[in-house]
């Protein structure tokens, strides 16, 4: 099935639930109303609407507590099913249509939240494309994603995603694994590098023997395990049932002590349909739903009420950084210059050199030029090699935008204070892209994860909340960045240890 059918068939169910059934039982309880009040056909007319509304809307629940009736546990189910049968056999139908009416309305909302939530983390497997590239007789075809087995060698071009997990065997790309890893950066595929499904490849073509296809794939078994979680109900949604056991015999006997010194049915059913836990039944279950939905609005998926409510007890707190603390966008932090290259020059080397890249890193630096507003005039030539940099051709000389490793291989030197500098950008958690200019190293832009504006102030309260040392970033960066006695590193929040 298309996740685009499945989306649909989500909401067919979320309209179901909502609106169709609530709204069925109320219209029979008006139709049954209206007849009564108005005096309009037979009694037993009215009467028959009223009690189809109730088992109409009800039958979910009347089937529970006939299962823990049958299974000998005393559950809100059975409570609510002993109090409307004693109702509906008294023949005070509407009452019950009214009780069953409530739980339906509620119930319908308690779905369509938690179904939200769902779809929200479904909508995951989205990032995993339904077909995959790969090589046939007759050259390249497409095939559905299904098709693929373990083994198959899958192409993946640059701007499209991973369809499988694998290995690459021929290629070198660079890669965003944000919604796997949770990295910032683009990681630099290799031959013998893993890829993950639902990654998207944004620069070179790479060819990759899948290891893992379908449900085994890492983004699938993130999204059926979150899934499962939600179905885990909290403790406290348990109470209510705890609770019946013992009020459950309580009230029957005094329904039975009221019938016989009142000798009227109707008064001792109506004691028991008082007392009937219906406020339990849907109470806990509205509040936890409505605390998920509000958690929601605010973009934290809680995966079930179980979670809701141990948030309460969290005397340790684990933070993702991308996408948490920081924007998971790259961008240009400073400009440093090895020589009396004016720092301007140097970014605009830069960006001349990138102009036509791809990568992330490139666009962070034109975007750095542009606020700066410099006039970026496109390169004489281009060439870039994946995972390593760029040359290009300006004014007649050769500009190089890389890392280390492939501006020593282009015969560019650099200093003992060229070194130092990058040595101190790492130290920082930033990453160094050198600009040389022929075989002389002019300087480097250090670029680094945005942080978002509001980290600092939400840093300082969950200090104020859980302490110092109880709060853990749990991050992917360099191991060098220095973390000053806390758990995450100081300089993201522009904290003192």
């Amino acid at each position: 099935m298309s996740n685009d059918t499945a989306s649909g068939g989500a909401r067919y169910r979320e309209f179901i639930v909502l609106a169709l059934v609530p709204g069925i039982v109320g219209a029979l309880i008006a139709g049954s109303w209206g007849l009564a009040h108005w005096k309009v056909g037979p009694v037993f007319v009215n009467a028959g609407l009223a009690l189809l509304a109730t088992l109409f809307g009800g039958w979910q629940r009347f089937l529970g507590g006939f299962q823990d009736i049958y299974r000998r546990k005393i559950t809100v189910n059975v409570f609510v099913v002993v109090a409307l049968t004693a109702t509906v056999a008294v023949g005070e139908f509407r009452p019950a249509a009214i009780i069953i009416f409530i739980m339906a309305v509620v119930g319908g909302l308690e779905s369509y939240t938690l179904d939200k939530n769902r779809q929200s983390i479904r909508n995951l497997l989205d990032l995993a494309p339904q077909t995959a590239t790969v090589r046939s007789g007759k050259g390249e075809i497409s095939i559905p994603i299904g098709r693929v087995q373990v083994g198959t060698v899958v192409i993946v071009k640059p701007g499209e995603r991973v369809p499988v997990d694998g290995v690459v065997v021929a290629g070198a790309s660079s890669v965003d694994q944000a919604p796997i890893t949770g990295e910032s950066m683009p990681v630099e595929k290799f031959k013998g590098s893993e890829l993950f499904s639902g990654t998207l490849n944004l620069t070179g073509r790479v060819e990759a023997r899948a290891t893992k296809v379908g449900a085994d794939t890492t983004l699938a078994r993130i999204v059926h395990l979150v899934e499962s979680a939600q179905k885990t109900k909290a403790p406290i949604q348990n109470m209510a049932d705890r609770f019946t056991v013992w009020f459950l015999p309580v009230v029957l006997v005094l329904a039975i002590i009221v019938f016989f010194a009142t000798g009227n049915i109707k008064t001792a059913i109506s004691l028991l349909l008082v007392a009937c836990p219906c406020a339990f039944a849907i109470a806990t279950p509205t509040a936890v739903t409505a605390g998920i939905s509000n958690m929601a609005r605010r973009a934290v998926l809680v995966k079930g009420g179980i979670f809701f409510e141990l948030a309460g007890k969290i005397d340790a707190l684990v933070v993702d950084k991308t996408g948490t603390f920081t924007l998971g966008r790259p961008k240009v932090l400073d400009v440093a210059a090895f020589d009396s290259v004016p720092k301007k020059e140097i970014l605009e080397m830069a960006a001349v050199a990138e102009k036509y890249s791809e990568h992330p890193l490139a666009k962070a630096v034109l975007s750095c030029a542009r606020e700066g507003k410099l006039e970026v005039p496109d390169p004489d030539e281009f060439k870039v090699e994946i995972g390593r940099g760029v040359v290009a051709r300006w004014k007649g000389q050769d500009i190089a935008v890389g890392n280390e490793e492939f501006l020593r291989a282009k015969g560019v030197v650099l200093s003992a204070q060229a070194g130092g500098m990058i040595s101190d950008q790492t130290q920082q958690g930033r990453t160094a892209i050198l600009v040389a200019r022929g075989t002389q190293a002019a300087g480097l832009i250090a670029i680094a994860d945005e942080i978002r504006p509001e980290t600092k102030a939400a840093i300082g309260w969950l200090q104020e909340v859980m302490g110092n040392h109880n709060i853990t970033m749990l991050t992917g960066d360099n191991p060098a960045v220095p973390h000053g006695g806390w758990s995450f590193s100081p300089k993201l929040a522009g904290l003192k240890s």
